[in-house]
């Protein structure tokens, strides 16, 4: 009981379910979900720590940068909250706002497999523009 418990209150933070529902699209790292979240660099690593600590994203080094995913095999209920989540409540703000902003970078702004802070302050600025 207390892993569901622990596993349950990993998800009971809106930005943590953001990054999740984007980890479920792709394999991101932390620059990229910053400059689509607008999340600050230090919410978002705290976030997924904890996440990759309650086996929801698991993550891998190359070079310099480490890419998050949602992790493969979910437990259970981790896999019922997923499929529902990115069901009908995935269409919802701000869920469908974070995946339009994550093509939209990944279309005009994302270089190679390089992403730095200047990406994403650029990115920022534009969507700022935009609105």
């Amino acid at each position: 009981m207390i892993n569901e418990v622990r596993f349950l209150k990993a998800l009971a933070d809106e930005n943590r379910l953001r990054l999740l529902m984007l980890l479920a699209q792709k394999e991101l790292f932390v620059c990229q979900l910053m400059a689509v979240t607008g999340l600050s660099q230090s919410l978002v690593s705290r976030s997924l720590a904890l996440l990759e600590r309650e086996g929801l994203v698991e993550s891998r080094r190359q070079g310099k940068h480490v890419f998050y995913s949602l992790k493969k095999e979910l437990p259970d209920l981790g896999r019922v909250i997923m499929k529902n989540l990115s069901g009908q409540r995935g269409k919802a703000a701000p869920f469908a706002s974070d995946r339009g902003n994550l093509e939209l970078f990944c279309k005009r702004f994302q270089r190679g497999s390089a992403c730095d802070m200047s990406m994403v302050q650029e990115f920022i600025a534009y969507k700022n523009q935009q609105q």
